[in-house]
């Protein structure tokens, strides 16, 4: 609860002051209104969103979208795209992405990478959603939305990460 701590520091202080000879004041001074973890959850469920709104459109390995024309994605595109829209720095590219991101436990709007074997480098990234789905942008099949447990004990699983301006855990 956003409000108790402003509260106790200010009733903890009046307390000190009362028994240190002073009299109790009657104003607490409020905060901004900004409440980080609404704004947080907010992002997160327009992250994943804007992701189901893309479900359906087709792949293009190393596609270059814009917001207002997008004719098919690739994997890290998507992220991207996700992120960038809703405020948040984001590098293009899945190697980057898991660079940029840290490790973390399942969220709405958290990172699910895979290694390549080609590559030999992270080459997949996914966005975990609120009902225990990614949705990813995967050659020959579009915009997906799979099972989470279809990846979570795949062999080339990376794990999840988080943004590091995103501190909610799950």
């Amino acid at each position: 609860v956003s409000w108790w701590r402003p509260l106790r520091d200010f009733l903890l202080s009046q307390l000190i002051e009362q028994k240190m000879g002073g009299g109790i004041s009657t104003s607490i001074e409020l905060g901004s209104g900004y409440d980080a973890m609404a704004d947080e959850v907010r992002k997160r469920a327009a992250i994943v969103s804007f992701c189901r709104e893309q479900l359906g459109k087709p792949y293009r390995f190393g596609v270059e979208n814009n917001f207002d024309t997008v004719e098919a994605w690739d994997c890290s595109e998507l992220v991207e795209m996700a992120y960038r829209k809703n405020g948040l720095f984001i590098p293009d590219g899945a190697l980057y992405q898991y660079e940029l991101f840290q490790p973390s436990p399942i969220a709405p709007a958290d990172l699910f990478f895979l290694w390549s074997d080609t590559r030999h480098q992270i080459g997949h990234v996914m966005v975990h959603t609120d009902i225990g789905t990614v949705i990813h942008a995967v050659q020959g099949r579009g915009v997906v939305e799979d099972p989470f447990s279809m990846w979570e004990s795949h062999a080339r699983a990376r794990g999840s990460r988080r943004h590091p301006e995103f501190s909610r855990a799950g």
